[in-house]
């Protein structure tokens, strides 16, 4: 029976959120790791070997794309997202039972690095095998707000994880958080991953990509045809997606750890800056992605990008004067990385055609996410040591919003506007 257009969205857009909280809750809950599993007398180098394993999750997702997304663009999309959601809640659910560094010694940051490594593994699959598999579902004409829809899930997972972090150091003293209460968001999000990978179990395969199968059309290697036929596309995906990779990781995930322990704001304080800033971040992406159904998609590439590149340096020396508003930066930052994230990967899923898409989505995404996020804090921690300036992240935030602008300007022309490069497809059924 034929499933409604917005049931398929909104089925795809959950298992978005659950991958998401479960592979950035990570992030939010740094301080604590830090102490747990990397304790040294100098918090900044705890904070960054906490941030290094971080990386580590990014490292592995280069690997997980091309395994992924081989069997996405080869054999079957729904199965090959479907065992990414498995894999994603069994290696959290084992990061929240690890012992810490004083009962298992230097193994304990060792395990903690391979599980975050299969983690990166999973996300690498499923969030680019979710933009495929809905990009392909939905009608040409409502491709741009579907995306978006999918986007702003993966945005209202981070938002989770800010919301439990938050009921956490309000709930707990500082002493319990460290000791036991930390492990309670992976624990959740691990079994959370459970209800997702149920759902998916059900789903069926895009209509456009079975029609490709049953005419012999897939490609015997995408990866290869990909990197022979395809290199500007490439080129020019990487450079959109550094703003959105980038604006991310610094104004959402880097932001707690960075305010608290390096500027001493509230940590109370920061949590709920943090928070609205998530919530005020979903109705700002959702509006891009309407906008993009409308209108010129290189003109919402551009102004999203000059408004980071533009922003970053001010926001960034009111964090550092350590007297800034936080509630005002919180919606300023959700501005910056709302508008980018309802664009930009939009306009890499359509970069592609049918027979690569998977693999030209996975493959550009999670390098980017690898150089661009995954070494995110490292880079913005390394700035902050050279220049022995407490703003120096926004540097990187500003040569992430020029490099969005160079993206945008080099889009090929259907690229810019609602037509995108597929045929209108029915809504999809869920057997």
């Amino acid at each position: 029976m034929a499933l409604p257009q917005r049931k398929v969205i909104a089925i795809t857009s959950l298992g978005g959120l659950l991958e998401a909280y479960d592979f950035t809750v990570y992030a939010h809950l740094a301080t604590y790791i830090s102490l747990v599993f990397f304790p040294a007398a100098d918090s900044a180098s705890s904070l960054i070997n906490t941030f290094i394993t971080f990386a580590v999750g990014y490292l592995s997702r280069p690997l997980g794309a091309i395994a992924f997304s081989h069997w996405g663009d080869r054999h079957s999309r729904k199965a090959s997202f479907t065992v990414t959601i498995l894999l994603m809640a069994v290696s959290t659910l084992f990061i929240g039972l690890l012992p810490g560094y004083a009962h298992l010694g230097i193994v304990a940051p060792v395990l903690l690095a391979v599980f975050r490594f299969l983690q990166g593994f999973s996300f690498a699959g499923e969030f680019s095998g979710a933009f495929t598999y809905l990009y392909e579902t939905v009608p040409v004409r409502s491709q741009g707000f579907a995306v978006s829809m999918l986007g702003a899930g993966s945005l209202a997972g981070i938002l989770l994880g800010v919301i439990v972090h938050g009921v956490l150091i309000h709930v707990l003293t500082m002493e319990q958080v460290v000791d036991w209460g930390w492990r309670v968001p992976f624990l959740l999000g691990g079994s959370l991953g459970a209800i997702s990978y149920v759902i998916r179990r059900r789903f069926a395969e895009p209509r456009v990509f079975s029609d490709l199968v049953a005419q012999g059309g897939v490609e015997k290697l995408p990866l290869l045809t990909l990197l022979r036929s395809y290199k500007s596309q490439i080129l020019t995906g990487l450079l959109l997606v550094m703003p959105v990779l980038v604006s991310v990781t610094v104004l959402v995930l880097f932001i707690p750890g960075y305010l608290t322990r390096l500027l001493d704001y509230p940590a109370r304080d920061v949590a709920f800056a943090n928070g609205l800033s998530m919530f005020a971040g979903v109705p700002v992406c959702l509006l891009i992605g309407w906008l993009a159904d409308k209108m010129d998609r290189r003109y919402l590439m551009l102004g999203s990008s000059l408004m980071i590149a533009v922003a970053a340096w001010p926001l960034f020396f009111w964090y550092a004067s350590g007297e800034a508003n936080l509630l005002i930066t919180a919606l300023v930052g959700a501005v910056l990385w709302g508008s980018i994230e309802g664009i930009s990967l939009l306009l890499v899923v359509s970069s592609f055609p049918i027979g690569i898409r998977y693999t030209g989505m996975a493959s550009v995404y999670n390098i980017g996410a690898m150089i661009f996020a995954g070494f995110g804090p490292v880079i913005a921690m390394g700035l902050i040591q050279v220049s022995e300036h407490q703003a120096a992240p926004a540097f990187y935030l500003m040569v992430s919003g020029l490099a969005g602008c160079l993206g945008a300007l080099l889009l090929a022309p259907e690229q810019r506007r609602n037509a995108a490069v597929s045929d209108e497809v029915e809504p999809q059924s869920i057997g």
